[in-house]
Formats: structure tokens, sequence, C-alpha cells
């Protein structure tokens, strides 16, 4: 009978040790089950943040990382773990007790014992802003937790069960730009994915070249794949030049100018009585940019994979060469006018030694310093003996084709040749200034 009751006895006992264990805890090893972590913030802070099971802990000494692995204030993760605190001032001993567990730090010492078995530390416990600091993931997994450190975030997550999270995964590159999260336990990346709800938010960018070309609306995230040489703003814009008529005339009297509203070309004859200065006129750039249906209208270029085109959108994110890109200028202080990049600035584009004068950055009166009856008179064709050696450059927008030089001990003798298809010029100066031609 006493064998019995007694058999009855240690049943009981052990049923109701069976029922006192948590049962999710229970679950969890059994299962697998894992604990969510929602709403967390993985923006990245100076400080190391901790969250247990969703709480994030505070702690009145941050937590510090040495020689790669994060300690922290003894007697707050002692307490949130459920371990009674015992400090030993004598040995220097930092031990946490609970009901199935014993483990102790010394400060400085590399050995840790959990239950009395001695276990290596890579980092030792220390006293730091004199509070005693023991490492956190030693502790955690002794007594059975997950941890999980996200670098990015400089975050700490820790739990009994598995961890899950919901990282931000990126977004889809074409429209809406849904933006996805991917499924992480214990920190690593699973192959599950879900959409956030929100889309992304993009900007459009237009992107600039030194040499006139563009590129319109591209994505930012798109950027980087143009490499570099690209800006984000025209080098162009806002920027002024004093440009030889010349240079943008075009047959019938007309101009490379066109006009913003009817696309009918500008008159180089009215463009001429306006002049600045000279034979220059004065171009305001107001804006570069690209627009299929006007440069349809301007019909200024004939470039094979532009006229192909019907959708005006597929023109976005293309490269625009300086032939098709546009400029909005002022002529003169009054003219409103549309030209192709390279009809205007080809010649600082692709410079070559010959051309000289027939495009400046500054007002000519301030880089040469003449009459109005000289600049007035270089807007003949015709040169004129006393010209200086400068003024047939300018009236010319050439450099000679052959010089020959002769110096005596009083004067200094020039003969300058242009060659043209089926004549040539010379030119004869006594020290800068024409006396003969032919």
């Amino acid at each position: 009978m006493f064998k019995k009751n007694l058999v009855f006895i240690v049943s009981v006992v052990l049923l109701v040790g069976l029922i006192a264990v948590p049962a999710p805890y229970i679950a969890a090893q059994e299962a697998g089950e894992t604990k969510l972590f929602e709403n967390l913030d993985y923006q990245k802070y100076p400080e190391i943040r901790v969250n247990i099971d969703g709480q994030q802990l505070l702690f009145d000494t941050n937590p510090q990382i040495v020689n790669g692995r994060t300690l922290v204030p003894m007697g707050t993760i002692f307490s949130t773990l459920g371990l009674t605190i015992n400090w030993d001032e004598t040995t220097r001993t930092a031990t946490g007790i609970s009901d199935d567990m014993t483990i102790s730090f010394t400060i400085g010492s590399d050995q840790a014992l959990v239950n009395g078995q001695a276990q290596t530390l890579e980092v030792p416990a220390s006293i730091i802003n004199e509070r005693t600091m023991i490492p956190l993931r030693f502790l955690s997994e002794a007594l059975g937790y997950k941890v999980v450190w996200v670098g990015d975030s400089n975050l700490i997550l820790i739990s009994r069960f598995d961890i899950e999270e919901w990282r931000y995964d990126g977004f889809e590159r074409v429209e809406p730009y849904k933006e996805y999260e991917a499924r992480f336990i214990n920190g690593v990346k699973t192959a599950d994915i879900r959409y956030t709800g929100r889309n992304h938010p993009v900007q459009f960018v237009t992107l600039y070249s030194a040499d006139g070309r563009l590129v319109p609306n591209v994505a930012d995230f798109d950027v980087a794949r143009y490499g570099t040489g690209w800006f984000q703003q025209s080098p162009f814009a806002g920027r002024t030049y004093w440009v030889d008529l010349s240079v943008v005339a075009g047959a019938n009297n007309n101009s490379r100018f066109y006009d913003p509203i009817n696309f009918a070309p500008l008159k180089v004859g009215v463009l001429s009585d306006s002049n600045y200065v000279g034979t220059y006129v004065k171009v305001s750039i107001s804006e570069q940019f690209f627009d299929l249906d006007t440069w349809r209208s301007m019909g200024a270029s004939s470039t094979p994979e532009l006229i192909s085109i019907q959708d005006k959108t597929l023109t976005d994110g293309m490269v625009i060469k300086n032939n098709d890109a546009i400029f909005k200028v002022t002529i003169n202080d009054q003219y409103s006018g549309l030209i192709p990049v390279h009809d205007l600035l080809g010649v600082l584009l692709e410079p070559d030694k010959k051309t000289v004068y027939a495009v400046l950055d500054k007002d000519p009166r301030s880089m040469i310093n003449w009459s109005a009856e000289t600049w007035t008179k270089l807007r003949g064709e015709t040169p004129w003996a006393g010209m200086s050696d400068q003024m047939l450059r300018v009236q010319t927008l050439r450099n000679p084709d052959i010089i020959t030089t002769t110096k005596t001990r009083f004067s200094k003798f020039e003969l300058w040749v242009y060659e043209y298809d089926y004549v040539d010029s010379v030119f004869f100066f006594d020290d800068g200034i024409l006396t003969a031609m032919w």
C-alpha cells in the first residue's frame, strides 16, 4: 500500500512540474514557434539599441562595442532576463541567479562560470563609466535566448523564440514602384516577400553633359547607370554668349533660331538690325531641354532613332545628342528663340585651330577696346589698310593658313595667306598693321 501511495505522489509532483513550465515556451521549443518583431525602427542611430521580445531596453549607460562584441550594463540586463544580482567586491565578480541557472562574470577575466562550468569569453566583463558591463550575446545564449545583430541599424533583437522580422527589401523599378519587405528568421533572409502597401517616391531628373548632350526624365535610382560626366543642371543654362551672325546663319536669309510659337526661322536681317556689337548677336540661354514634338516642329535634325519614335515617353532615359538637344534663348535682349545646341555652340564644343572669335563668352567690347566706329566698320566684309591683325581675325573669324614672318632691327613684317577653294587671299602686315592685300 505504501508503495502504491509513493508512486502516486511522485506522479503528481511530476505533473505539477510540467504544468509549472510555461506552456508557450514548451510549444516554441517543440514546434519552432516564432516571435514577430513588428514596427521596428531600422534607422541607424549612434547608440546601440537592445530589443527583447518587442520591448526596447533603457540603459543608464549606453551599450558599448569592444572588439566586435557588445557589452551592456549588468543591472538592467540581469533584471530584464529574470536573474537575481549578486556582486562580490573582493573578487569583482558579478553573478546572476535564477531557479535553474547561475552565471558569473569576473571583471577582466576571459572565463565565465555557467552552472559551475568554465566557458571562454571573447571579450571579458569590464567597468565602463562606473558600470559593470557584461557580454550580451554570451549571457543571452547561455540562458537559451536567440540573438540577432542588425548591424546596419545598430540594433540587437533577443527572444526565447525564433526571431521573425520583415525588413525593407527595395522596390520594383516599374510603375507604381511597389515597395517590398523580406522575411528574416533569426537574422537569415528567407525567400518570402510581401508588398508593404506603399509605393516608393521616385524623382525624375534630366542629366546634362559638358558636350551639350542630355538625358530626359531619368529616375533617381537609375542615375548611376549613366556613369560619370553627367550633371543635374545644364552647364549652359543661365549663361550668355556673343555669337557671330555667320555661325547661326542659314539659307534664304534664315537664321538657325526658331520662333518658339510658330517655329518659323528668325530672319538674319532682323537680327542684324539689332546687333549687339559689330557682327555679334547677344544670346542668353535660359533653358536646355528636349521635347519630341518641339524637335519635329523645328525640323532641325534627321536623327533616325528619333524620327521613328511615335510615343514621346520612349525618349525618357535616352541619350539625346547635342544636335538634337534644344536651347531656349533670348537674342539681343529682344527676341525669343529656340536653337539646337550644336548649331549655337558647335564651335566651342568641337573647337578647331583655324576658327577664332566666332563664339565669345564675354562682351566683345570688354575683351577688345575698339571704338564703336571700328566695330561698325567690321560688319563689312572688306578688310582695309590700317586695320590691325586682330581686326582681320575678328572679321574673318579665322587664323591664317600660312604666316611668314620677317624681322629687322626696327620692324616685324608678316605675310598672311588665307587659302580658299579657288583663290588665296594675301595680307601684308607691318608691325601688326595691314598695309597691303591682294
